[in-house]
């Protein structure tokens, strides 16, 4: 039980930690690329790496997080084929928040939750990310003129 009540509340601090960093990320990207004046195209490309590093840092959390646990605080660790260092984490971490989960490493006991929580969270970051960048180019687009209907008669 105390396990349980332990990763819960690291699974809600992991939340909030990576959904305010990510914010914090896409507020950067905007107030810097709203004030580019170069073509599109690099503008396009920096907000795209922009949003990749905010992807990393969110997994970044949950690595150590994930790091933390197994080696702090008793829980038990990764199975699977598993060398106990940092960047096994790391790609826990990125095959469960991307929810690629591709079963060579894989959580037992209270980790199961923090993962299950971090898939959650990373669908929710990754779809957040579409729209931005969706709504950013189509932005970009207007001001450079370019014209974003792609139906002619439509309204």
């Amino acid at each position: 039980m105390e396990q349980f009540v332990l990763v819960l509340l690291a699974s809600f601090a992991a939340v909030f930690i990576a959904t305010a960093l990510f914010y914090e990320c896409l507020c950067l990207i905007s107030r810097f690329v709203s004030g580019m004046t170069t073509k599109h195209r690099p503008i396009m490309f920096i907000m795209i790496g922009g949003i990749f590093i905010a992807h990393a840092v969110a997994i970044f959390v949950y690595a150590v997080l994930f790091w933390l646990l197994t080696h702090h605080a008793g829980f038990a660790d990764l199975s699977g084929y598993v060398p106990d260092h940092f960047p096994t984490y790391l790609y826990f971490s990125a095959t469960s928040y991307s929810s690629l989960g591709v079963g060579d490493v894989f959580p037992v006991e209270g980790l199961r939750f923090l993962t299950g929580v971090e898939t959650i969270n990373g669908l929710i970051l990754i779809t957040w990310s579409a729209a931005f960048t969706y709504f950013s180019v189509q932005k970009m687009w207007e001001a450079h003129g370019i014209e974003t209907k792609f139906c002619k008669g439509c309204n």
